[in-house]
């Protein structure tokens, strides 16, 4: 699975994370990050405020979460 597949199955909730999913689903430069130093280097290229930027970090500990739960499958 990738962080794109990710963003795209995953709920947005009424947070920060939720917010943020929701930006990168309308996003249509949203690229398909490998890393987490990849993710925020996109996001502080676009300007995105601290609060994002944390929101962002939170969704891409959930995918690796996700990640090891798939391979431990």
């Amino acid at each position: 699975m990738t962080f794109r597949e990710y963003i795209a199955q995953r709920r947005c909730g009424d947070n920060p994370q939720g917010d943020f999913v929701g930006d990168a689903r309308r996003d249509r430069n949203f690229p398909d990050v490998q890393s987490w130093p990849g993710l925020k280097l996109y996001l502080v290229r676009r300007g995105a405020c601290e609060e994002a930027i944390a929101a962002a970090q939170i969704v891409w500990q959930g995918y690796r979460a996700a990640l090891r739960r798939q391979a431990g499958a």
